[in-house]
């Protein structure tokens, strides 16, 4: 069976599914307080730091960073699929997984996006060669040539609001789907993509998902444009480029990971074919897995500026689990006010590659960074020093490459070897850190955290807080949460990160269950309704910002007009009740 499973049924599962009898068939467990622990069945490891909470129906390892509910376990411990998780489950139990008869639906409807996004994309390449003479043009001042606009399947998407919708005005509702085309709250309809280079993107199976666009006008904004997250297109889980290096080469020697779909190009344009880019996103660990299918040899290659660097950190840190497979990573940072792009073509093939060839390993990248403004002369800085790598060697499995990192470290600190490594399992410091700037502290995150982490809040503060409030991007998944909880309040934690299974979030939303937020729980009640009420406020405040400001520039409608007067007028009321 694939495909759709309906969610009433997996959050029923989820709940029947008592977690620690699970992990403890596969993985013995000792109970200690609330908790059971056991060393981590997904990394190796001494001390026990895979920690599972009944209650919670969570698990969570402090060393690696594994964590989820019972169909994560499954699937990660017995290396299956989804589908193939949730009948394991449901066989334990004796449960017939239903079969959704969407199924064949949804499968036939991608294949028809995906024939669709082909005949838009040739589209976008006749046009670039009938009528984006502006296009060319500046391919041409950015050194490309035909053929290198042909073998990446360049386009251009003309300059006019309605092209997409007349040539395919039989397939509107599925370029909506793709995102190709926007369909407005009043029912308009318009082409996402105007005067702009168009680059397709490419699953690794070279079927076209998404595009990009770039301005040709300095005036439009923004400068990149990438497809919406699709049925097809999960920007976490694509890498630009990737297909082109599977199709045309057999035995790659390493990956030049790269920030823009311009770079891998221009790149390529200059004979080194063998650079992707992230679109949009930080290179992720899912990204570091993909390209471990292909070569052992990953170099990133990043802006020299304090982006770049971060960039870099949190690569390493998705980096670190595979290291002891024969992943090998090193780091390139490029000139202040360069890319790849602009740099080969100042340099050339020969100075960028040597470039390529003499970058920074990635043990000492990583020494560089954690011994910023740490006196390594004075025990307290060797101290510290050991402190902060202990989190980041805790990820690693045991191997080569771990012990290179001890060796090293050993080195700095002139600490004896083997005293150093007592250190490191000691279990007066088994207690996990926090690695630093993995989760900035936020009011939506921390609220998100207590909900994910305590269901049961949402029963003791429904009289506070209406969920229909909370507008934004930011505070979306706080709402979603809270309308489920509305409709399910029986939930625990593992039927609420079920919830993005699919999604690009589900990585941080796992991240945010086994976070320690530092509330106490007898503060915690109070704590998440104060938050949602600073944030339902602060909504309301933006809008009445919003609409004086309008009415200032061009005036309001009457329905606006009404709006503005009855928030102005509960503002003052509440001013006075809270005297």
């Amino acid at each position: 069976m694939s495909g759709l499973i309906p969610q009433p049924f997996i959050d029923d599962l989820l709940q029947r599914t008592d977690l620690v009898e699970l992990i403890d068939s596969y993985v013995p467990l000792k109970k200690r307080g609330t908790s059971h622990l056991a060393c981590c069945p997904f990394h190796n490891e001494k001390t026990p730091s895979f920690n599972v909470i009944g209650k919670k129906q969570f698990y969570h390892c402090f060393g690696c960073g594994a964590s989820g509910n019972a169909i994560s376990f499954i699937m990660n411990y017995l290396n299956q699929g989804f589908v193939d998780a949730v009948e394991t489950l449901a066989g334990r139990l004796g449960l017939t997984v239903p079969r959704d008869q969407q199924t064949t639906a949804k499968i036939n409807q991608s294949q028809d996006l995906y024939q669709l996004l082909a005949k838009v994309n040739l589209f976008y390449q006749k046009t670039l060669k009938n009528q984006g003479k502006i296009a060319i043009k500046y391919l041409q001042q950015r050194g490309l040539n035909g053929e290198t606009a042909r073998r990446y399947q360049l386009g251009y998407s003309p300059n006019q609001w309605h092209t997409l919708e007349k040539i395919f005005k039989n397939q509107q509702r599925e370029l909506i789907t793709t995102g190709m085309l926007i369909k407005t709250d009043e029912g308009k309809i318009y082409d996402r993509y105007r005067h702009r280079i168009m680059f397709p993107i490419h699953d690794r199976h070279g079927r076209i998902i998404g595009f990009g666009g770039r301005t040709i006008d300095p005036a439009q904004k923004p400068k990149y444009l990438n497809s919406p997250e699709t049925v097809l297109f999960q920007k976490n889980r694509e890498l630009y480029g990737l297909h082109q290096i599977i199709r045309h080469q057999k035995d790659i020697d390493a990956i030049i990971i790269v920030e823009g779909y311009m770079d891998v190009i221009v790149l390529a344009q200059y004979g080194i074919t063998n650079a992707v880019a992230t679109l949009g996103t930080a290179t992720s660990s899912y990204h570091i897995q993909l390209l471990s299918k292909y070569t052992r040899r990953l170099i990133f290659c990043f802006d020299g500026d304090n982006a770049g660097k971060q960039a870099a950190w949190r690569a390493l840190e998705n980096s670190l689990p595979y290291l002891n497979q024969g992943i090998d990573a090193s780091f390139v940072f490029l000139p202040q006010e360069h890319d790849p792009d602009s740099l080969v073509r100042q340099e050339g093939n020969h100075a960028f590659l040597k470039r390529i060839h003499n970058g920074i390993p990635l043990h000492q990248f990583f020494f560089t960074t954690l011994s910023m403004g740490i006196d390594l002369h004075q025990p307290a800085g060797k101290t510290q020093l050991i402190n902060m790598a202990r989190p980041y060697l805790a990820k690693m499995n045991e191997g080569s490459y771990k012990q290179l990192l001890i060796d090293d470290l050993a080195r700095k600190t002139h600490i004896d070897h083997h005293r150093l490594t007592q250190l490191l399992s000691d279990k007066e410091n088994i207690k996990p850190q926090e690695p630093r700037a993995i989760i900035s502290r936020t009011p939506i995150r921390v609220a998100v955290a207590l909900l994910l982490q305590n269901p049961e809040i949402y029963s003791s503060c429904i009289e506070h807080i209406n969920p229909n409030l909370l507008v934004g991007d930011d505070q979306l998944i706080l709402k979603k949460l809270l309308l489920y909880l509305s409709e399910t309040p029986q939930s625990n934690t593992a039927t609420l990160i079920e919830l993005w299974r699919d999604s690009p979030l589900f990585e941080s939303i796992n991240k945010l269950a086994a976070w320690d937020h530092q509330v106490p729980e007898a503060e915690q009640i109070r704590e998440f309704i104060d938050i949602v009420l600073f944030l339902q406020k602060q909504n309301k405040e933006n809008k009445i910002h919003q609409l004086i400001e309008k009415s200032r520039q061009e005036g309001l409608t009457d329905e606006e007009r009404i709006l503005l007067q009855d928030m102005l007028r509960k503002r003052h009321q509440t001013s006075i009740d809270e005297k």
